[in-house]
């Protein structure tokens, strides 16, 4: 059984801010190469689901970079086999409390 993403609304939310920013300050290839990069990444996470570290504060909960400037946080249901996508927010914000 393969492993099933999903995103939350405040994933979506926040992978479309991101692509709003490069949009307004970057070129077009710049915007096609995050997405290219942003869906190979998922793909590899599909494969290895234990990918990032463990935010040991929540059982199954994973924290870390996409790349330099992006930070995912995502919950990996292994009996569903699937990978929640909880937030994906811009590495140089302050993360919630």
């Amino acid at each position: 059984m393969a492993v099933k993403l999903v995103w939350t609304k405040r994933a979506i939310q926040g992978y479309d801010r991101i692509i709003k920013y490069l949009e307004k300050e970057w070129t077009e290839k710049e915007v096609r190469n995050f997405i290219q990069e942003t869906f190979h990444f998922f793909e590899l996470l599909k494969e290895n689901p234990r990918l990032l570290e463990p935010t040991g504060t929540h059982k199954n909960l994973y924290r870390g970079p996409i790349n330099r400037l992006t930070i995912l946080t995502y919950r990996y249901k292994p009996k569903n086999q699937e990978i929640v996508l909880v937030n994906i927010r811009e590495a140089r914000k302050k993360p919630l409390k």
